[in-house]
């Protein structure tokens, strides 16, 4: 049982590496891919990555919903064959065009794998492992954004940016394969269950897509442009009439009772919280220290992967001390270090580079608060959710998490550029960095309403699997 245990963690985990690394991995060759197709500009080229986050965001939650439906084998199978082939898609690309195409299928592709591997991981580890198998899966996202930039660079200076996507092709072979071999099949369907909704999906995923986009283009279009406008109350209409649809009908695509659970709803609003400043915060640290501090893109993202190399430390220490201590006596810590390396940011950066000084110590801070938050936040979320909806339950985290994701990096882009030459400018990133504080003492208030271990109920009760 044990050996099976860790054969389906490994399979899962391999799935879980190639679509947490691929944005990391991909936005390094974009200067690769401008010389490339030189009949294309950045503003298109800049949709590789921009389409690829919106479809990721978009297939989030119906992916949970239909792995509840169809089985989460089937379902995470299919997300990684799709992955797979669109990245080989991505790989021979004639035209920018082309390559966009891919990456919106290979984005929804990757929103449908991530949600699908701890309610696959959790069911192999008994109550007390719960922890260390969620830190695992955390540690491996970590691993994946630490390695993401440098690896893009190696492979794009020695072969070209295809190759970034070429590698993606045997991760995903061999995941696929393992998952395939690893996990048990899906169950048949009771007769006489309901039929998934599809009208559901029909209005989620383009819901989701459409304000999405309008958040992305926001600083291109103008946030007061009629297309941003526009595409963003069309998207928040579709999502009003998702939600009424689902709770109107017996078989919603996603179950959004399990709001009502009251460790689902506080750790969901930290995740969005914690979601808002761990994206945005290394970003613009990037960007300051090869604008205001006049690093190379080589430099300043070696000085910036300290962070993810203890965030995955973290994750690991954080899944342990979840399931000893419970979820909130590690998000609390974990914010509060979050809170206090974000204001070092903004406090403590100046003009004259003080690398180690300042930047060091806040990039570990942050790096190890991310670790924490996102494992112990996990595991409080699903803690009493019922095992048939894990699925849906962890797609409602992630999109808490993605859409923090998605508001964040569009709100900084907006600073940068509203503030005169804000990108070379000291003020503006300061200004981003306060915003980002705030954010970061909401997370810590609200991490204290995070339900602790010894108050929460046993109803996950998740069948173990030989």
């Amino acid at each position: 049982m044990a050996r099976r245990r860790w054969q389906v963690l490994s399979a899962i985990c391999a799935g879980v590496f190639l679509a947490a690394i691929d944005f990391y991995i991909v936005t390094v060759a974009v200067p690769d891919m401008l010389r490339s197709f030189r009949d294309a500009g950045i503003a298109e080229i800049s949709w590789v990555f921009n389409g690829y986050t919106i479809t990721f965001t978009a297939a989030l939650l119906p992916a949970g919903g239909l792995a509840d439906m169809f089985g989460r084998r089937r379902v995470f199978l299919f997300g990684l064959g799709a992955f797979s082939v669109s990245a080989l898609g991505c790989a021979a690309a004639p035209s920018a065009a082309t390559l966009i195409a891919a990456r919106l299928v290979q984005g929804a592709a990757g929103g449908t794998i991530t949600p699908l591997a701890l309610p696959l991981i959790l069911p192999h580890f008994t109550a007390e492992r719960r922890g260390y198998a969620i830190g695992l899966w955390s540690a491996t996202q970590s691993a994946a954004i630490a390695a993401g930039p440098s690896l893009g660079g190696v492979l794009v200076s020695a072969v070209g940016w295809r190759a970034v996507f070429l590698l993606q092709l045997p991760i995903g072979l061999v995941s696929f394969a393992g998952a395939a071999w690893a996990l048990d099949r899906d169950r048949p369907k009771a007769q006489g269950s309901a039929a998934p909704d599809l009208l559901g999906v029909l209005l989620l995923a383009p819901a989701i897509a459409l304000t999405s986009l309008a958040i992305v283009q926001s600083h291109a279009w103008g946030p007061l442009s009629w297309r941003t406008d526009l595409t963003l109350v069309v998207g928040l209409l579709l999502g009003v009439a998702f939600v009424r649809r689902s709770l109107s009908i017996p078989a919603p695509l996603i179950d959004l009772g399990l709001l009502r659970i009251r460790t689902m709803r506080r750790a969901s609003a930290v995740m969005l919280a914690t979601g808002l400043v761990m994206y945005a915060l290394p970003a613009a640290a990037v960007l300051f220290l090869t604008e205001v501090w006049r690093y190379s893109e080589a430099r300043a993202g070696l000085a910036v992967t300290p962070g993810p190399l203890v965030q995955g430390l973290a994750a690991l220490a954080g899944g342990r001390l979840s399931s000893r201590y419970g979820p909130r006596a590690v998000a609390v810590p974990g914010a509060a270090l979050l809170a206090a390396s974000t204001l070092a940011f903004a406090l403590a950066t100046g003009n004259h580079a003080g690398y180690w000084a300042v930047i060091f110590p806040a990039v570990l801070g942050s790096g190890a608060a991310v670790g924490l938050l996102v494992t112990s936040l996990s595991a409080a979320a699903l803690s009493e959710v019922p095992a048939a909806r894990l699925a849906s339950g962890t797609s409602i985290s992630a999109i808490a998490r993605a859409a923090g994701a998605v508001v964040s990096l569009a709100a900084l882009a907006l600073i940068l550029s509203a503030v005169p030459d804000g990108t070379s400018t000291l003020h503006a990133y300061h200004i981003a960095w306060t915003l980002l504080a705030v954010l970061a003492f909401v997370a810590l208030v609200t991490s204290f309403t995070v339900r602790n271990g010894s108050d929460q109920s046993e109803s996950m009760s998740l069948p173990l699997r030989d």
